[in-house]
């Protein structure tokens, strides 16, 4: 059973030191360290792939751990398959207790709760936006844009770029309507 612990770095810390010291003091026998500005989580992923059940993961702090709550609550939903346990040391977090693990229940259910208010604020904002004449999504490109744009390829042969700058459109805008077939072309100009 290892004792192992996991640093990070964060915008306000930019010394491992103090987090060292604590994981030393804990027990840690062995310590993978990462640094904020690190896009994904690489260490801990080999850390994790190294330890094994029954072996306890320690961090100084719960934000060490994930970057949002969603991003922690999967970490320790993966600790809870992988039988992994937490200790995060300032909150005083110990999974291998009954008080840890009521601690990351309810943790789940707050993440779970979270990610259905943000879903029912968002489709509440998109239904008022609705209610005051707003569809949301882009523009529609008006039939002689369109034209335009097929003929600026077709029959003057100028570039992607320069079609797109002639007719204030993306080059995406621009390949969309290049690459339609003729009978499509004809279902949108009649719209």
């Amino acid at each position: 059973m290892n004792i192992v612990g996991y640093i990070r770095t964060t915008i306000t810390e930019d010394t491992t030191q103090e987090q060292y010291s604590k994981l030393e003091e804990y027990g840690c026998t062995e310590f993978f360290q990462e640094n904020s500005q690190d896009q994904n989580s690489a260490q801990l992923e080999t850390l994790l792939a190294k330890m094994n059940p029954g072996d306890t993961l320690v961090v100084d702090r719960l934000f060490h751990l994930g970057k949002s709550t969603r991003q922690l609550s999967e970490w320790i939903l993966h600790l809870q398959t992988l039988q992994i346990d937490l200790v995060c040391l300032t909150e005083g977090i110990d999974t291998r207790e009954e008080t840890g693990k009521l601690y990351f229940q309810w943790m789940n259910q707050m993440t779970a709760m979270e990610s259905e208010l943000l879903k029912e604020r968002t489709l509440l904002g998109l239904s008022k936006a609705r209610q005051q004449g707003k569809i949301g999504g882009r523009p529609k490109t008006d039939p002689k844009k369109i034209k335009k744009i097929r003929f600026l390829f077709f029959e003057k042969k100028e570039s992607i770029q320069s079609i797109a700058n002639t007719c204030n459109v993306s080059i995406g805008t621009c390949y969309k309507y290049i690459n339609l077939k003729e009978y499509e072309v004809e279902q949108l100009l009649q719209k």
